[in-house]
């Protein structure tokens, strides 16, 4: 059996070896750009983001408590899927225990605990139905047509896998044109390195726990990065130009960003980032009626989507606003959410932002070492954009790339996700912490780009050698976080002879 570890041992570690090698210091990636790539750089870039995507989905399978061996809860966009091809959007159970629906108030888990009462696990419950709280739009774009095609169920982590798949390209495709547009002289090792870098850090959390609850946020994130690409191309793209092609762009993006509030609405707050955009794009154009019916024309997918998101609440729970949050059948009595100055504790709310941003658990002696910290503990690259931003050549940079006014918006968004998720969450883990990572992907490397731009001719190649081997250790702690035991992945709580496995083939089997 050490053979075999042995062989996955040299296997992990060559690979490791081969990617060091590449990114040596003297390789080409740290002296050519992404302009006029040759066949040389397509081909490494479609192996890089392919193995990106491959490594992120492929080990989603594992543990049978996200795969569908245990579905337990974790299948609602299935039987979601079901209940709309019958016609009505409650959930089709026929198990509602009576004392729930006695209950004055059936949303306290203790008094639930006490009465014994049997009841469907993170469901939202109201006027006697079962319903699901997570977002429609993954249902309508992916579980439903695939029932209706072949006749089956989508397995709800293959939707995760899809909806991952399409992040990281995303990733890459916006980055790109970033790069395209404002830092042409970036390496082509920084653009490879640094968008697998922050793809895997954004949703390095979905690998190991990929249904119901990381199908919704993956959604949310795979919506929201297009969104942000097709905006940046229509404001950017056409070089401001009112045109028939930036309105379609400006469309795509409204269309992404608006089904981003069917799938996870704390992402979706990221459209936020529309209004400094939106405001680039009228600098020095005069409003008419040509331009005011073409931006109206851009907009229409947020109306229709807004009103259409609206109406499927009110079916549900006679009111356009209320998602199922209130009505949720889990571990918090979350029936006074509703009421946004009540659930107001600006303690809590501080407190809240810290922890998910700096709490910090001491390393372990044991294998994987490291734990679930905040976010700039957990990928210290994440702040490079605050320290880049004390400096006043960077933001006169920002100022004279017409971007100022974004990343500022950029720089609120992670505070203002985290106060909604702790004003509507009954606690903040690791997974809420995706909901922020990508955002503040896009900030560092915006700022990572202005930091290399402004380098002289003699320090670039360092800095593009120091920063993509910082995007390597990112990726490597990812792998680390992946192996910690939480939240029943393939090393908890049945299966931690797997940390064992793992150690040994880092160990060559010598362990």
């Amino acid at each position: 059996m050490n053979f075999i570890y042995f062989i996955a041992g040299c296997l992990f570690w060559g690979s490791i070896i081969f990617v060091l090698f590449l990114f040596r210091y003297k390789s080409w990636l740290h002296s050519e750009t992404i302009e006029n790539m040759g066949c040389r750089q397509k081909i490494l870039l479609l192996s890089a983001a392919g193995f990106v995507v491959l490594a992120c989905i492929l080990p989603m399978g594992v543990s049978p408590s996200w795969n569908g061996e245990l579905p337990d809860h974790r299948n609602q966009y299935e039987v979601m899927a079901e209940a709309v091809l019958n016609g009505h959007f409650y959930m089709d159970y026929d198990d509602a225990d009576p004392r729930l629906l006695e209950m004055d108030n059936p949303y306290d888990p203790e008094e639930r605990t006490r009465l014994g009462v049997n009841f469907h696990w993170d469901h939202a419950f109201y006027d006697g139905h079962y319903y699901m709280y997570f977002g429609i739009v993954p249902v309508f774009l992916l579980f439903l047509p695939y029932r209706i095609v072949t006749g089956m169920s989508l397995m709800t982590y293959h939707a995760t896998q899809i909806f991952v798949g399409m992040f990281i390209v995303g990733i890459f495709v916006l980055f790109h044109f970033l790069i395209k547009k404002f830092f042409r002289r970036l390496t082509f090792g920084m653009y490879l390195a640094l968008s697998s870098a922050f793809a895997v850090m954004s949703i390095w959390y979905s690998i190991a726990a990929p249904s119901l609850y990381c199908t919704a946020i993956t959604s949310g994130l795979c919506m929201e990065v297009w969104s942000l690409y097709f905006f940046a191309k229509s404001v950017w793209g056409e070089a401001g130009q009112v045109s028939r092609k930036s309105i379609f762009y400006a469309f795509l993006g409204s269309l992404f960003g608006a089904l981003a509030f069917g799938c996870r609405p704390p992402v979706a707050l990221a459209n936020i980032a529309v209004i400094p955009m939106l405001a680039e794009y009228l600098k020095n154009k005069k409003m008419d009626f040509r331009l005011f019916g073409q931006l109206t024309a851009a907009a229409l997918p947020y109306v229709v989507i807004g009103i259409l998101l609206m109406a499927y609440n009110y079916v549900r729970f006679d009111s356009p606003f209320e998602f199922g949050q209130t009505y949720q059948l889990t571990l918090a009595d979350q029936s006074s959410y509703g009421n946004f100055f009540d659930q107001f504790d600006l303690v809590n709310v501080l407190n809240g932002v810290v922890s998910n941003l700096i709490s910090f658990s001491p390393v372990k002696k044991e294998f994987p070492y490291i734990s679930l910290n905040g976010a700039l503990v957990n990928f210290p690259i994440l702040c490079f954009a605050a320290v880049s931003m004390a400096q006043e050549g960077v933001r006169e940079q920002l100022k004279k790339l017409n971007i100022r006014n974004l990343t500022i918006v950029f720089f609120m968004l992670p505070f203002v996700i985290t106060m909604t998720d702790v004003l509507w969450s009954p606690f903040i883990g690791e997974r809420y912490r995706m909901d922020i990572y990508w955002i503040m992907g896009v900030t560092s490397f915006i700022f990572i780009g202005i930091c290399y731009m402004q380098k002289p001719e003699t320090s670039k190649r360092k800095f593009s050698f120091v920063m993509t081997n910082w995007a390597l250790i990112t990726i490597f702690t990812c792998m680390l976080l992946y192996c910690v035991p939480n939240d029943l992945n393939f090393t908890e709580p049945f299966f931690l002879e797997n940390v064992e496995r793992i150690k040994k083939i880092l160990a060559l089997g010598f362990v």
